[in-house]
């Protein structure tokens, strides 16, 4: 998620002044791709926001299928710690056939939420790498336990991402797996759900607007499925 932000400075009585942020953005992406699985039939909007201070994030990130009934409404805190995140990202699917509309219902096995508590690591050295490994803590009727419908699975999965850059443009090489089986995920066992290869540039637009530009091509090996996603940020 890239865009311009808004920094403030907060200033406490006899202290130094102490910096938060608020951003706002939204993406437009040719399609939504997420962890080897493409979610709607077409183009979206996905418009998101977020308040820091310090070390803590608090934020929201939605979708929204141009032309199609796929939306996804997520709120998220996340606490950073030098090089490494703890993140807590509550989903909810409104309009996803099968599960509770209410956004205040949270029976586990019909719920349209579900939670994902993740870790990040992300390595800045001469070999620039970022680790994250992510496992669903609550919502049965989006990750069901394959021998009882109305547990969670604990569906985890896990990515680990090269990071480079050449010039002006920002590059990665990423694989994703998943160690268990898995509905969610489609998987029965240990596998590679995704892996492929972004890229990352801004396009000057006007002296003051810049728009970053994404590309990424990727695979679900498991799906047999190729993926080619182009999104742009403003």
């Amino acid at each position: 998620m890239l865009s311009a932000s808004m920094a403030l400075s907060v200033a406490a009585q006899e202290s130094k002044p102490v910096k938060s942020s608020i951003s706002v953005g939204s993406d437009f992406a040719s399609q939504y791709l997420w962890r080897g699985f493409v979610f709607g039939k077409g183009p979206a909007v996905q418009p998101w926001g977020e308040v820091s201070y310090k070390g803590f994030t608090v934020g929201s990130w939605g979708n929204y299928e141009l032309g199609g009934d796929f939306k996804e409404v997520d709120i998220y805190a996340k606490y950073t710690h030098k090089d490494m995140s703890l993140l807590f990202t509550d989903l909810f699917f409104p309009g996803y056939a099968g599960l509770n509309q209410h956004y205040f219902t949270f029976g586990n096995s019909t719920t349209g939420h579900c939670a994902e508590l993740g870790l990040s690591y992300n390595y800045s050295g001469k070999f620039p790498l970022s680790f994250y490994a992510g496992v669903i803590m609550y919502g049965a009727a989006i990750d069901t336990r394959p021998a009882d419908s109305i547990q969670v699975n604990h569906s985890t999965y896990i990515e680990l991402k090269y990071n480079g850059n050449l010039n002006d443009l920002s590059y990665n090489f990423f694989i994703g797996i998943t160690p268990g089986k898995s509905i969610l995920y489609q998987t029965k066992g240990f596998n590679v759900i995704h892996i492929g290869a972004g890229a990352q540039k801004t396009i000057k637009v006007t002296e003051s607007f810049s728009m970053p530009l994404k590309l990424t091509l990727s695979t679900n090996p498991v799906a047999e499925k190729i993926y080619l996603t182009l999104v742009l940020s403003l």
